[in-house]
């Protein structure tokens, strides 16, 4: 049976030598990037909860700019299309976002309108800093297919500096206040903008593959660009399934931390969780490639749907550390052999020309409208049943592998989806 394949294998089997210079520069940009995540995600939870807020406000915060994305993927997706050079809106996206990150410092200023300060401010922080993240993967996705290098390459080497950056700060906060926290955000704000305009090549997004270059109306209009890939039914289910088992991380991004010290583990047995989950991670991306081509993308979101329910599953039950570090262990397949499909699948599915935008539609709903109706949900169950709150989780995966294998079934007997 045929499957689909990452773009650079139609043509090349076995890809050539890639242009060190630029799959170096690719990775480097995902140093930087995976250098703020490495400590946003994990860890302000943690500050936002030294600032005094509670388990609800705190997933508020954390939920609004995820439902937002419903709006402001798409938006900053057609406006981010209008720049000839991928990075340029890259360098303003984290530039902007460091800005309003650093205006959170001057919180007791708000005096009674902290809470409400905080939720504008990260916001659109939040907002802007994280829209740079579809808008590098479609960037690399692109030069990957025609310079032949694998896209997982950069990609892993961004993952390592999560863990680093997990093990660091879990270490830092055993010495210093959670403030370090606010300020390694906005410092990683800064050098995203930075590395974007110094790391970056200056690739032009008329720089396609040959082979699948697509002619395209400059004066084709947003909406209508988004009217050509939501007329594909297969793309959009694709994108409802990978938002039902990424929302399936919220409440272990937005709770775990505090969980886990509530249970008295230490901040840096905390990181460490953190970073066996993303070891896992990188050794996937770095070590299965020629597997996940035999199993193709379709069967591997199917065996990991199946994985990420056990995941989660097992963590509402509060397993002691001893089982807790072999359950870290099935982020790899809960979070980057569901991501690294559900980019293959969408950038396949779609016009080439579409990349871009494509690709932001794709994280605008499954890491904004999905996650942040997770994260909202998340607030509350926390507040009521703590740990429980997994088993939500793992219905949400049960409903994305529902969709997996219905659609796969559907691939099996249409050829033009595989």
């Amino acid at each position: 049976m045929s499957r689909i394949t990452i773009p650079f294998s139609r043509k090349h089997p076995h890809p050539p030598r890639a242009d060190l210079s630029t799959r170096a520069r690719q990775a480097m940009f995902y140093t930087f990037v995976y250098i703020g995540t490495g400590a946003s995600l994990p860890y302000m939870p943690l500050w936002f909860q030294a600032q005094g807020l509670s388990g609800s406000e705190i997933g508020l915060i954390l939920a609004v700019p995820l439902l937002l994305r419903a709006a402001s993927g798409p938006v900053i997706g057609v406006w981010a299309d209008n720049f000839k050079l991928y990075r340029t809106p890259m360098i303003w996206l984290a530039l902007a976002g460091a800005i309003f990150y650093a205006l959170m410092a001057a919180s007791p200023a708000f005096a009674d309108y902290r809470f409400y300060g905080f939720l504008v401010l990260w916001t659109v922080g939040y907002t802007l800093t994280t829209s740079v993240s579809p808008l590098i993967d479609a960037m690399t996705f692109q030069l990957a297919a025609k310079e032949g290098f694998a896209y997982t390459f950069p990609r892993a080497i961004g993952s390592a500096v999560f863990v680093a950056t997990n093990i660091l700060l879990g270490f830092l906060l055993t010495l210093m206040a959670p403030d370090i926290i606010l300020v390694w955000v906005v410092l990683a704000g800064l050098g995203i903008s930075a590395a974007a305009a110094l790391i970056l090549q200056p690739k032009s997004k008329d720089d396609l593959p040959d082979a699948e270059a697509i002619d395209t109306d400059p004066r084709e209009s947003g909406a209508a660009r988004l009217k050509t890939l939501l007329a594909n039914p297969t793309l959009v289910w694709v994108v409802v399934a990978m938002g039902c088992f990424q929302a399936s991380h919220s409440f272990y991004y937005g709770f775990s931390t505090i969980i886990w010290k509530g249970e008295g583990y230490s901040g840096t047995i905390c990181g460490y969780l953190w970073a066996v989950g993303v070891v896992a991670e990188v050794a996937y991306m770095g070590l299965t490639l020629n597997w996940r081509r035999r199993v193709g993308p379709w069967r591997m979101l199917i065996l990991a749907g199946v994985l990420s329910v056990a995941r989660w599953g097992i963590m509402a039950l509060s397993p002691p550390l001893s089982v807790l570090w072999f359950i870290q262990a099935l982020h790899a397949f809960s979070f980057a052999a569901i991501y690294l499909a559900g980019l293959e699948l969408v950038q396949t599915l779609s016009p080439r020309r579409l990349g871009s935008l494509a690709q932001s539609l794709n994280a605008a709903f499954t890491t904004g409208v999905m996650m942040g109706l997770g994260t909202l949900a998340s607030g509350a169950v926390y507040d009521r049943i703590g740990s429980g709150g997994y088993a939500l989780m793992a219905g949400l995966s049960a409903a994305g592998l529902l969709i997996a294998v219905v659609l796969y079934r559907i691939q099996r007997s249409a050829p033009q989806l595989r």
